[in-house]
């Protein structure tokens, strides 16, 4: 049997080899935490150039999700978004883009030197979210702008999933390169197991391993199709957006995590916590067939905002949740979860659920200006590059955005550098009431601008 990396690194760590080379904490148990912090020494191959048994992890990934090849990351989905834009793409030319996309998707598009061309997923009426994408939209979009490369985002932050089998079909008839970010589904498709849904079809899909899968964070894996005609560009723009000292650390956590894969067990352990929930009287579970069940998304119903919740779990029960909204909360699972984890976030949430008083009126808010109404005037990159002025709000309209407004998370950007800033991007920003809270702490009311 080949040994793998994790366990060539701990037999290495075992060993009594003098470190004479990075890094300069040496393995000294006084200097660091862990002894597998190492660089690329004889046996441990380069992640830029893999010929062994890093190579051997990225086949292990391919096998494991049933693509064709796998590229790793220790930069995050970030670095192989940047990776798969740049290779897919020529300076100056569109490229469609899901107007949910991930802040990364932005900046890749700046630096690319690229057209955006938005097309608005579904809007999800319940939690004023991003659902699903229009499957017609998106593909006359592509028709009729001759787009030779798509973005997409499916499963959403709050875990609705696109159905992507006859939009990529489309695309492939179109002869247009689908990139899909899946983070949010680094635990769909996992070899041997059947419960969640299936990886996405595209020429190019991206996992974020640490968001569900037990992996460290910044660690994220790319699965490509035999047939991609830029593979050659994707390492080398891999190579230009990582490290050249890339972690060992991290890259074993990958290992790790690709032998840690029941995801079976870890549906039904989530399956339970979702049963118990049906016991609240007056926050709700939500629930919806095109929906990743390891999202626990909780509708508070107008009793309380998100924000409250979330507080009040965190100060009463000791739990974080991912992320808070005006109208519900974000719980994330993962693999490191058990039934002991899941049963005290659901019994603490029906304890809070149990001492609710009356409604108070908070509801759904729906912020993102639809893709329609925005125009740009410059390329992003000139834009962000251009000579700003720090503008009122209330004075912006008819200017141009000298920057990018977003809220993170989920990191979705509500202007974009380049953009003309309309009235109704203005009515966006000032009806996201969660921007005078924590996701946008900073946000003063003004924005940098350039003049048209």
């Amino acid at each position: 049997m080949k040994e793998d990396l994790k366990t060539k690194l701990d037999g290495y760590i075992k060993s009594d080899v003098l470190p004479m080379h990075m890094p300069g904490h040496k393995r000294n148990p006084g200097f660091t935490g862990s002894k597998g912090d190492i660089t690329e020494i004889e046996g441990f191959d380069n992640l830029h150039s893999p010929k062994g048994v890093i190579r051997d992890l990225e086949k292990k990934a391919a096998d494991i999700y049933g693509a064709d090849d796998a590229f790793i990351s220790v930069n995050g989905a970030t670095a192989l978004i940047f990776a798969a834009i740049h290779a897919s793409t020529f300076r100056g030319e569109k490229i469609l883009v899901s107007s949910g996309c991930h802040i990364s998707v932005w900046h890749a598009i700046e630096t690319a030197g690229l057209v955006p061309v938005l097309t608005d997923p579904i809007s999800d009426v319940t939690t004023g979210a991003f659902e699903g994408l229009d499957h017609r939209a998106f593909i006359k979009a592509i028709e009729e702008n001759g787009i030779n490369t798509a973005v997409i985002t499916t499963p959403t932050y709050e875990g609705l999933i696109t159905d992507t089998k006859d939009l990529y079909k489309r695309c492939r008839q179109l002869g247009c390169t689908l990139i899909v970010d899946e983070s949010h589904g680094a635990h769909f498709g996992v070899k041997g197991n059947s419960k969640f849904p299936e990886t996405s079809e595209g020429d190019i899909v991206i996992k974020s391993l640490h968001k569900t899968m037990a992996s460290p964070t910044q660690t994220a894996v790319m699965l490509t199709k035999k047939d991609l005609p830029f593979k050659y560009l994707i390492r080398h723009y891999l190579a230009v957006n990582e490290s050249t000292s890339p972690s060992y650390i991290l890259m074993s956590g990958i290992a790790s995590a690709l032998t840690h894969t029941d995801t079976d067990a870890f549906f039904d352990i989530v399956k339970e916590g979702r049963k118990a929930l049906t016991g609240l009287n007056k926050l709700r579970l939500y629930e919806r067939a095109d929906m990743d069940p390891s999202k626990f998304v909780i509708l508070t119903e107008g009793y309380l905002t998100g924000y409250e919740l979330a507080d009040r779990l965190r100060k009463e029960y000791r739990i974080e949740v991912e992320a808070s909204f005006p109208s519900y909360i974000i719980a994330m699972t993962g693999m490191g979860d058990t039934p002991e984890t899941i049963k005290r976030f659901t019994d603490s949430l029906l304890a809070v659920d149990g001492k609710l008083g009356d409604r108070n009126g908070t509801t759904a808010d729906t912020f993102y200006p639809e893709a329609a109404g925005r125009k740009f005037m410059l390329s992003i990159e000139n834009a962000v590059k251009s000579e700003k002025a720090v503008t009122e709000i209330k004075k912006a309209e008819g200017k141009m955005s000298g920057e990018y407004l977003f809220a993170y998370p989920p990191g979705v950007p509500i202007l974009i550098p380049g953009e003309v800033i309309t009235g109704a991007s203005i009515k966006a920003i000032e009806g996201a009431s969660y921007l005078k809270t924590d996701p946008f702490r900073d946000f003063d009311g003004t924005l940098l601008t350039v003049d048209i």
